[in-house]
């Protein structure tokens, strides 16, 4: 009877350590997943942050991209308006194509909307406040600009629109600049940067 007794505990004795062990290797088993997954998390989270900081980039690039563009073509049509009131006041030459060099402009500037708007889903409210910021400068340029070649088609003085028109040229030029060197800073610090009032 003893040895039946020395026998069962034995059995038991195997089966709580057997119990024991099957125990602890479910719990380290599970660390082990949970360890993966914490990292499996970490690593999305990092593409997901690689994947927002390429569409930010994307769309500044875009937006700065397509204002300097605006910026050159007002900058060309102001240089074609010089050219013809040279020409009206007696120099000799054949009268730039105003006419044309505005409607591409106009289509400049309707690309320029468009690449805001796209910013706009990329950016923080305070970015997309200074991008509008921004499209209100380069309207300014495109409407004094304008004014400029509506003065030169209907033989009127141009010296007020020209004056206009060189103001607002600088004060974009001036806000591109502080807008661009804003952007690099939030792409240098992962998005994370202080935004820079503009204007």
């Amino acid at each position: 009877m003893a040895a039946i007794w020395a026998a069962g505990i034995g059995v038991g004795g195997v089966v709580i350590t057997a119990a024991m062990g099957f125990y602890q290797a479910r719990k380290a088993a599970a660390a082990q997943v949970e360890s993966a997954l914490a990292g499996a998390r970490e690593q999305i989270q990092g593409q997901h942050q690689a994947a927002l900081w390429q569409v930010r980039r994307d769309a500044y690039a875009a937006f700065l991209g397509q204002i300097e563009s605006v910026r050159m073509s007002v900058a060309h049509m102001f240089g074609l308006c010089a050219v013809a009131i040279d020409i009206l006041g007696g120099a000799p030459g054949q009268q730039p194509d105003l006419a044309t060099a505005r409607s591409e402009l106009t289509e400049s500037f309707k690309t320029l909307w468009m690449r805001e708007s796209a910013l706009r889903l990329a950016v923080d409210a305070q970015e997309a406040e200074q991008a509008e910021h921004l499209m209100r400068l380069a309207r300014r340029a495109v409407e004094h600009v304008g004014e400029v070649a509506e003065a030169i088609w209907a033989r009127q003085d141009v010296a007020g629109a020209q004056t206009r028109l060189e103001i607002s040229m600088e004060e974009l030029r001036a806000g591109v600049e502080e807008w661009a060197s804003n952007a690099r800073r939030k792409l240098e610090t992962g998005g994370q940067g202080p935004a820079i009032a503009i204007g």
